[in-house]
């Protein structure tokens, strides 16, 4: 496991450098988490307050590069829905 510092507030990654982390920590811009995954990309965790964990966006089972092929397929899947349903309102205003 791995040392990471997250930010209060939004959860996201702060530093893995720990003179950084722990001045972050020491001034309340972070919290410290002790048992991060290892090998994963920082984008990919967060800090879940609610649980007092980090999430790993794809499972830490993925690698980053099935991680980044999710956030791709997401985001082309996002756009589908909002093209329909602009197309859908574009139909109804037509009449």
């Amino acid at each position: 496991m791995a040392t990471m510092y997250f930010k209060t507030g939004t959860g996201e990654p702060f530093t893995a450098k720990a003179v950084t982390g722990e001045d972050g920590v020491a001034k309340g811009f972070c919290v410290k988490v002790t048992d991060a995954p290892d090998n994963i990309a920082e984008w990919r965790m967060k800090y879940n307050f609610s649980t007092s964990s980090v999430d790993v966006f794809a499972g830490a089972d993925k690698t980053d590069a099935e991680a980044v092929q999710k956030q791709l397929d997401d985001n082309t899947a996002e756009a589908t829905a909002v093209a329909a349903a602009e197309a859908q309102k574009i139909a109804d205003m037509a009449g």
